[in-house]
């Protein structure tokens, strides 16, 4: 009877610490949409480095183009950015089948399709305002260092017929 009662205090006791450990890694969480169909516009809000997924290169905790950003064709979207993260990172759109060598030097999607260089614990100064004119896939990435190419990267599609923009 001691030996279970104590494999029970054990137990008991590692089970906080192990659900401690596990809640460090923070889930992913959708970025912030707010769509209007009669005005053709999109507001979106993405968080850098969200949790610790991919070592906090992330947007709302997803990487290494596991989401995707449905816009129709023609809105006009507006991104803000905030970093939770501890490195800085800014946010882009830029074109391409594969993800560029040097993403800072890439020449943006759209005109505008990008924020400025954010600090960990602050926001972009002013919002990337851009038209989604043309259809198709992209990539919305961090130009920082190298973050892009380890995995701080998610899609954009641009879709003729669509009603409102969906982040899946």
């Amino acid at each position: 009877m001691k030996r279970f009662m104590l494999a029970a205090v054990l137990i008991t006791s590692a089970t906080p610490a192990l659900a401690q450990g596990s809640s460090t890694e923070q889930m992913s969480q959708a970025p912030t949409i707010t769509a209007n169909a009669a005005s053709k516009t999109v507001k979106v809000g993405f968080v850098a480095g969200h949790g610790t997924h991919n070592n906090g290169l992330n947007y709302n905790g997803d990487a290494k183009g596991e989401k995707t950003l449905t816009v129709p064709l023609g809105w006009t979207v507006e991104v803000s950015l905030s970093n939770a993260g501890k490195m800085p990172h800014d946010f882009a759109v830029v074109a391409g089948t594969a993800l560029p060598a040097n993403p800072f030097t890439a020449r943006l999607a759209f005109p505008n399709a990008a924020t400025t260089v954010t600090a960990p614990g602050t926001s972009a100064a002013a919002p990337a305002t851009f038209v989604a004119n043309r259809p198709g896939t992209y990539f919305i990435l961090c130009r920082v260092g190298k973050h892009a190419q380890n995995g701080m990267y998610l899609k954009l599609n641009v879709v003729n017929g669509v009603k409102t923009a969906t982040y899946q």
